[in-house]
């Protein structure tokens, strides 16, 4: 069989056809900043909000077992508004990092591939 025959342009074609289409469906979209910003805030919002109901739920067991009305509470619930506003900081900071990653990417063509 010769080298150019139209089996193998038409066979070359599909699969350049089909390897568009795989591409195309496989390629990341881009999500909407609105989006992704609400599900942004709700994750820092529940986090916070998280750590506060852990932190009182675990120190109104410890007075009700222990019997330190109020101090348990008072201490773990403290101490879970503090883990939740760390994690909250946590979240911020990889957000604003994938931010700079996403905007130097942009500003860089010669990244992409």
């Amino acid at each position: 069989m010769a080298p150019s025959s139209p089996e193998n342009d038409d066979l070359g074609a599909r699969i350049k056809a089909a390897q568009d289409q795989h591409r195309a469906k496989t390629e990341p979209k881009p999500r909407s900043s609105a989006a992704s910003g609400y599900g942004l805030g709700m994750k820092i919002v529940l986090d916070l909000v998280g750590g506060a109901l852990v932190g009182l739920i675990f120190g109104l067991a410890l007075d009700r077992v222990a019997g330190t009305e109020p101090w348990g509470l008072i201490i773990l619930l403290c101490l879970g508004m503090a883990a939740g506003f760390r994690l909250m900081l946590r979240t911020a900071e990889q957000q604003a990092k994938r931010n700079a990653e996403s905007a130097d990417a942009a500003d860089d063509p010669s990244q992409k591939g």
